[in-house]
């Protein structure tokens, strides 16, 4: 079974992913770029349900320190379900029944995503004022919410039938290319920003 699911908050995906595991399911994968979550159907012999726990790595760590990493979990009853020795969220699943569900890294990992998220805020946030700049040397902030003045064809909307359509299936990519890395840039900062209040390790409350 596979489910797409875009979450802020690491806790709330934690929570979700053994709310599913709870119905007789188990995590068996996770893609993180689309995002997508496959999940198998526990066979009625199995009786026990894995817990599944996020940890957030900050930085990337060299291959020898993340098998270590990785290796620790493992001793401490925890298998790696998904996860990059170049940081961001790793998945980890119960091996065994007998294994608490707490993890030594908890505080640390949720200071962690809220440094990683903020930092990744202000980022975007100085590329968005950066190109705000370049782009309004040449035109006014109006404009930038004008998509017709995106297009820099003389009369190109004054244009009619087949005309029309060639010079604007033409220019639409150019036009897009310029203007569109200005709202994405706002789009990410904002998002990261908010990412980091959502997650904010004085808000993670374990049971």
């Amino acid at each position: 079974m596979k489910k797409f699911r875009i979450f802020l908050s690491l806790k709330k995906e934690e929570e979700w992913i053994n709310s599913i595991q709870e119905e007789g399911y188990k995590l068996v994968s996770v893609n993180s770029a689309v995002p997508m979550y496959t999940f198998e159907k526990l066979s009625t012999k199995e009786m026990f349900i894995p817990y599944v726990r996020l940890d957030f790595r900050e930085k990337s760590m060299k291959k020898t320190n993340y098998e270590d990493y990785v290796t620790l979990f493992s001793d401490s009853g925890w298998k790696l379900i998904k996860g990059s020795r170049s940081g961001g969220a790793q998945y980890f699943q119960q091996k065994r029944p007998d294994v608490s569900r707490g993890i030594f890294s908890d505080k640390d990992s949720q200071e962690s995503a809220k440094r990683r998220y903020v930092k990744y805020g202000y980022s975007y946030g100085f590329l968005f004022l950066l190109y705000f700049y370049i782009f309004s040397r040449n035109t006014s902030w109006t404009q930038i919410i004008n998509f017709k003045s995106w297009y820099l064809t003389p009369n190109i909307w004054n244009l009619k039938g087949g005309s029309f359509w060639y010079a604007f299936l033409f220019e639409t990519p150019f036009a897009l290319f310029r203007v569109l890395p200005l709202f994405f840039f706002l789009f990410l900062g904002i998002y990261y920003l908010i990412r980091s209040l959502i997650n904010d390790d004085s808000k993670f409350k374990r049971k």
